[in-house]
């Protein structure tokens, strides 16, 4: 009796595991299931690349959204600048790409040339939808960064 009830619940989470949300992020007409985000930060007066600066390693940027004080998730960044920010499943309930930025809080200690106070946001900008037997990964990438005084 109890191995039946078990396989019932095995069976019930494994059909809604595969079945998509009605009220999730729908990009290009297709449900999203999980979307990464990927930019290069730098150490100049923006963050953005200007004649030589050096890619910043170490500073963690957060992906925000207007109207929301939840980070929806966060990554460092790499030694080249890079970074990318996964958001699984139920984070893309809140994500909304007209209103969701990249979010870099300063100061940066490893960074002298960023204003003391603020932060740098950067819009997000739609590369591709890849879709997989288990569910559609959308990527983003950041346009330029921008000082903010939040």
């Amino acid at each position: 009796m109890r191995t039946s009830h078990t396989a019932l619940l095995i069976s019930i989470l494994l059909l809604a595991s595969f079945s998509s949300l009605t009220h999730g992020l729908i990009l290009n007409g297709l449900p999203i299931g999980a979307l990464k985000v990927n930019g290069l930060l730098f150490c100049s007066p923006n963050g953005n690349l200007i004649g030589n600066s050096p890619p910043l390693s170490g500073a963690i940027v957060q992906l925000s959204c207007a109207g929301s004080q939840t980070n929806l998730g966060q990554a460092l960044t790499n030694p080249a600048g890079a970074f990318t920010v996964s958001v699984k499943i139920l984070d893309t309930l809140l994500f909304d790409p007209a209103t969701c930025f990249i979010r870099v809080n300063l100061p940066i200690a490893t960074c002298s040339v960023f204003p003391p106070d603020g932060a740098l946001t950067a819009s997000l900008n739609l590369v591709n939808i890849v879709q997989t037997a288990i569910l559609n990964i959308a990527t983003f990438t950041t346009g330029p960064f921008v000082s903010s005084i939040f």
